[in-house]
């Protein structure tokens, strides 16, 4: 064999196991985000209203969590619904801490070298490929809402690309509802749009309170965690949030401005 067909041969062997070497390594970051996010999960999961700001303190420091402030709300003559903004006024937190997990920080847009080297590698690939190279894109942050160093609120929310688009669940656990003219429930299914991409793509949101039931609760937090990882994607919200979908299908009562998906 020629000298130069010799050395093109080493040359395709060595770019080969380098992309093999790259997928195996993208495989593996994924995976150990996606075990850091379900852990996340579980935590947050347990944490409960009036619990002590020293007791979940640990939990941020973890998972690198950072504190922030909200905005006031606009002065009360702003307010059309004056009773809407003492119920949001109630509702207030002195501040929040924030945890995000997300592998490529495409979401939150996070800045630094290593993410945005590991942006330029996935970008290398075709979107269609990305997927079955380890490559999908999610994220999840979690805030837990202090007032008077006590919790006074906790949320999840986690964004995925789906098989057709950005899937997105969210739960909230608070005092009320999230709004002071929905009916008072212990536990409420809504939906909003996303506009990640221009898209009309879905997110689930579960409104629970203290008063709910292991049942409520159980419907609210849950979605299917191998979305993150999957290679053909799930499909829509019957794909991401089954159970909830189950509990719309035998408690339509609990449906706050969605029209449940019909799932195969």
């Amino acid at each position: 064999m020629p000298r130069w067909r010799t050395l093109g041969l080493r040359l395709v062997v060595v770019l080969f196991l380098i992309v093999v070497g790259v997928c195996g390594s993208m495989w593996a970051y994924v995976g150990y985000e996606a075990h850091r996010t379900r852990s996340m999960l579980a935590q947050v999961s347990v944490v409960r209203l009036g619990d002590t700001e020293a007791s979940v303190l640990p939990l941020v420091q973890r998972y690198g969590g950072y504190k922030w402030k909200q905005k006031p709300l606009l002065p009360k003559e702003n307010w059309l619904d004056k009773e809407e903004y003492e119920y949001q006024q109630k509702r207030q937190s002195d501040y929040q801490y924030e945890l995000q997990i997300s592998p490529f920080a495409t979401i939150f847009r996070r800045t630094g070298r290593f993410t945005e080297a590991l942006r330029a590698v996935r970008a290398a690939f075709p979107a269609r490929l990305q997927p079955v190279l380890g490559m999908r894109d999610w994220g999840t942050v979690a805030e837990l809402s202090v007032r008077n160093n006590r919790v006074q609120c906790v949320s999840i929310m986690t964004l995925v690309m789906g098989r057709s688009g950005w899937v997105g669940h969210r739960w909230e656990l608070a005092e009320g509802m999230p709004e002071h003219d929905v009916p008072q429930k212990t536990f409420a299914i809504s939906s909003a749009f996303l506009t990640l991409t221009g898209a009309s793509d879905m997110m689930m949101e579960n409104y629970f309170t203290p008063e709910s039931s292991e049942e409520e609760a159980k419907a609210a937090r849950q979605f299917d965690t191998r979305c993150l990882t999957s290679i053909t994607g799930c499909k829509g919200l019957c794909g991401l949030a089954p159970i909830a979908i189950e509990y719309l299908r035998q408690h339509p009562a609990a449906a706050w401005g969605i029209i449940p998906p019909n799932c195969p």
